[in-house]
């Protein structure tokens, strides 16, 4: 699985390692929470769509389409058509819960074994990465208290130097 950091696709069967549509190099391993495109979708349609994610609780942005920039600034009307974007690791719900109501069509391709394999991998290393609630709370108290005792002692410093210019210059 390749994914494209520019066009936010990604590329199941891709050996060269350069993106189809903009001939950037692209990465093999992308973070979990990247944005990965979808569909793109206009009025009733993008509608649908949006329905259909949220009614799954699946978290989505969408875009204006690149092609579309310069027609909505001429006339100032709705974009013709929108990106949606899910992140990776919804990548494949997204894919199963559009096909299912009929947005996308069938011969998108499905994330290989190997795909989603990298993608599992990609979900534990982001879980390792984040601290269990206990610490994370522990940590915040710390730093709450350390923020507090330099504070005191930042003003008792003042304090001193004060005193000490005071009374070597007697005022």
């Amino acid at each position: 699985m390749r994914y494209c950091t520019r066009c936010k696709r990604i590329y199941f069967n891709n050996e060269n390692g350069l993106c189809p549509l903009c001939g950037r190099q692209m990465t093999d391993d992308p973070n979990i929470l990247s944005p990965v495109y979808v569909l793109t979708a206009n009025g009733f349609e993008l509608e649908r769509v949006r329905s259909v994610l949220d009614s799954e609780g699946i978290a989505y942005t969408v875009n204006e389409a690149r092609h579309d920039a310069g027609i909505q600034i001429l006339n100032s009307a709705p974009p013709e058509n929108c990106d949606v974007y899910v992140t990776l690791s919804e990548y494949e719900r997204a894919v199963e819960t559009l096909k299912g109501s009929g947005a996308i069509s069938d011969d998108i391709p499905e994330p290989d074994e190997k795909a989603k394999e990298q993608i599992n991998e990609a979900k534990k290393k982001d879980q390792e990465e984040h601290l269990d609630p206990k610490k994370a709370r522990n940590i915040r108290i710390f730093s709450a208290i350390a923020f507090l005792l330099i504070l005191v002692g930042v003003v008792y410093l003042t304090d001193f130097i004060i005193a000490l210019v005071r009374k070597l210059f007697g005022i």
